[in-house]
């Protein structure tokens, strides 16, 4: 028998076997079991989670020998020509290559006759939205009254490119990217019954680099189980053939910014390089793991909320601890703007190390709360706001001054004589000038003790 890849070999055949999209499939198997099929279905949503397989199942259930069942037999002839593709009575065709008003009128034609073995003759019709209007225009019709054993199926990846006329006509089902925790538990599945050593952290590197989509993590898989000639995969071979990047890089770079050392920042930068790695996607990767580290910072459980390993989770517990929830928050702004930055530089490497650079002087620059902590520790207490219209201290003026007529120009002369004294004594021993003084020296990289001053 000829080979056939993960992604075929597993495709569910059933609903049960379905992963995450529960809202859709229980809808249509209770829509089956009270006998409400409809005659129009849509189902839109990002690529590989689940859309072209979901209506070769319902296919499947209202086609079945033992049906219109929510549970098809997948062992009667029905079932089989349907798994294998061969079944007359259901149709798919490719809306991209298939999308002008003659492909339409010719499927008007054809759904006027009876289904040759079955109870109904389904149309799954892919990509739809790639069928142009005139084609649309054409099928209204056929769509509005169709005949009694006729049951569309469209599959798109772009809702807003169908028209309004389509949509009103058909029930819509919207699926969701697949989280990566569901992704890494059937993997994991898949895994096991294949005879693959694959470990926690492969499947997970796997599973965020899919971006939700089924097809793409078991396409990953196949990938990486192929490289390894005795069936032990570990992390190393996903970073080799894949150029995925684990969590521990991202740990690596923020313990070197902590530590406040550039030349340990190039040596990770350096390894990061070596590695081959696409810089725009570490990027991303990078603003990710920052997101993770702030969450942590902040109490939140990151685990079931990012789908972290419990060995990345621990990792940045500890070095979440190394950084003020300040600090996090300035460097995921740059880490922002790096993202940006990547569309439009010539040389993604460099503008991530000036990111990095960027991100170690936020660590090196005492934030506001680190002055005022340094403040009280070295004696020096924050001055309680004084109440309105009154002085700050002896010879300060009042924070709200009053208007007032002008005295004479000698009187004016006579009292900035009597206010220079008073200024002296501001500007040599009042409680304001030594905290201004104070605030000079921290942000100077000096702390003056009491007895320096």
């Amino acid at each position: 028998m000829a080979y056939q890849v993960i992604a075929r070999k597993w495709r569910p055949q059933v609903f049960d076997e379905v992963v995450f999209q529960e809202h859709v499939s229980k809808t249509l198997r209770n829509s089956i079991k009270s006998g409400r099929i409809s005659h129009a279905y849509l189902f839109s949503g990002p690529r590989g989670v689940g859309k072209t397989t979901l209506a070769r199942i319902l296919a499947k259930s209202v086609n079945c020998k033992e049906g219109p069942t929510d549970a098809p037999c997948g062992v009667c002839e029905n079932c089989l020509e349907i798994t294998r593709g061969v079944s007359f009575d259901v149709i798919e065709i490719d809306g991209a290559s298939n999308n002008g008003v003659d492909d339409i009128r010719e499927l008007r034609e054809n759904v006027n006759f009876a289904p040759v073995k079955s109870k109904y003759k389904v149309y799954i019709i892919d990509e739809v939205h790639m069928v142009t209007q005139a084609a649309f225009n054409a099928l209204l019709k056929t769509l509005e009254e169709p005949p009694s054993h006729i049951v569309f199926i469209f599959a798109t990846t772009e809702y807003r490119k169908i028209p309004d006329t389509i949509l009103s006509r058909c029930q819509k089902f919207f699926f969701k990217k697949i989280p990566v925790a569901d992704i890494a538990a059937h993997l994991r599945r898949i895994a096991e019954a294949e005879g693959y050593n694959v470990t926690d952290d492969v499947l997970y590197s796997i599973a965020r680099s899919s971006d939700g989509a089924m097809r793409d993590a078991q396409s990953l898989l196949e990938q990486v189980v192929s490289f390894s000639q005795h069936g032990e995969i570990n992390n190393s071979d996903v970073l080799t053939i894949l150029g995925l990047m684990p969590f521990e890089s991202y740990n690596a770079l923020f313990r070197t910014i902590a530590e406040e050392n550039p030349s340990l920042l190039f040596g990770e930068i350096e390894k990061i390089y070596g590695m081959g790695a696409d810089i725009s996607r570490y990027a991303d990767g990078f603003a990710e793991a920052l997101r993770a580290l702030r969450l942590i910072k902040n109490g939140v459980p990151v685990k079931p909320l990012l789908a972290l390993t419990d060995n990345e989770e621990k990792l940045f517990s500890e070095t979440a601890g190394f950084f003020s929830d300040e600090e996090l928050s300035r460097m995921f702004r740059v880490a922002s703007e790096l993202q940006s930055d990547m569309r439009y530089s010539s040389n993604a490497g460099i503008s991530l190390e000036m990111a990095l650079l960027d991100m170690l002087r936020i660590k090196q620059t005492p934030s506001l709360s680190d002055i005022l902590k340094k403040m009280e520790a070295s004696g020096g207490e924050p001055l309680p706001a004084p109440p309105l219209n009154q002085p700050l201290s002896s010879g300060t003026a009042a924070v709200i001054p009053q208007a007032k007529e002008h005295p004479p120009k000698e009187v004016q002369q006579k009292e900035t004589q009597q206010e220079t004294p008073q200024k002296e004594q501001y500007k040599e021993g009042s409680q304001t000038s030594a905290v201004i003084e104070k605030i000079r020296d921290i942000f100077s990289g000096e702390i003056l003790t009491e007895e320096g001053k």
